[in-house]
């Protein structure tokens, strides 16, 4: 596991999303070694793996001289990803499912486990920005980037969330996101939606945390649902793009 190594940004920084998917298995799975969980399939600039007490250097998939290919570097839970400035990193899961984090993100994959058409996967964002694709799965199959503001449930969704100055905000660019408030969420907003639970559609939103005015927000718009306007929208998909 990677740990958090500014304080300063303490239990503010993290956001849980959880999803639970029950549908049959649609994406073909990638060919890995046993003790591996996924691959990298793109990478922007530099981005490193904390593994064992030690630090592997991620690549993407590359052409020899020869003319054959060499496989990204494979992902194994346990891994705390970290990216540097201007990087992009893209990982691709056995089930299909893909996360790309944005430059200055860390990420812990805390569990990924695969059998048959059934996943479970967990992750801890601790800084930065992460886009996740989920892919379909068997039934029971669930999909975790967690932390101690909120909860999310979603099926077959692509969603974008930020953490930026103790403000964690949410976008769902696919699909319906369940989300709730949990921890200092509950403390600091128990009158707003997201203490209660709060559906999400397509190119909504949600931040919590603070201070609203990172996110040119007014303050009493914490914790319910946004319809993010076009410049937010647009942030935040740069960020997670090549």
């Amino acid at each position: 596991m990677l740990p958090d190594r500014n304080p300063g940004f303490g239990r503010r920084l993290f956001l849980r999303m959880t999803t639970a998917l029950c549908a049959a298995m649609g994406l073909p799975g990638l060919a890995l070694a046993a003790d591996s969980v996924g691959a990298v399939t793109k990478l922007r600039g530099q981005a490193r793996a904390a593994r064992s007490g030690g630090n592997v250097m991620l690549a993407e998939p590359a052409k020899k001289d020869d003319g054959t290919m060499v496989a990204g570097t494979p992902i194994e839970a346990g891994d705390g990803i970290v990216t540097g400035p201007g990087a992009r990193l893209k990982i691709e899961f056995k089930d299909g499912s893909v996360i790309t984090l944005g430059e200055n993100s860390k990420l812990n994959i805390d569990t990924a486990k695969f059998a048959g058409s059934k996943r479970d996967i967990a992750a801890t964002l601790l800084d930065g920005v992460v886009r996740a694709a989920v892919a379909k799965a068997g039934e029971g199959s669930s999909f975790e980037i967690s932390s101690s503001l909120v909860t999310s449930a979603a099926r077959g969704t692509e969603w974008i969330m930020s953490i930026r100055d103790q403000t964690t905000s949410l976008l769902v660019l696919e699909g319906t996101v369940n989300a709730k408030g949990i921890g200092e969420t509950l403390d600091d907003l128990p009158n707003a939606p997201i203490s209660k639970g709060v559906d999400l559609g397509q190119k909504q939103g949600l931040a919590v945390g603070e201070p609203a005015r990172a996110l040119g927000m007014d303050p009493n718009d914490m914790g319910k649902v946004i319809n993010w306007k076009a410049e937010k929208i647009d942030k935040l998909v740069s960020s997670t793009e090549f």
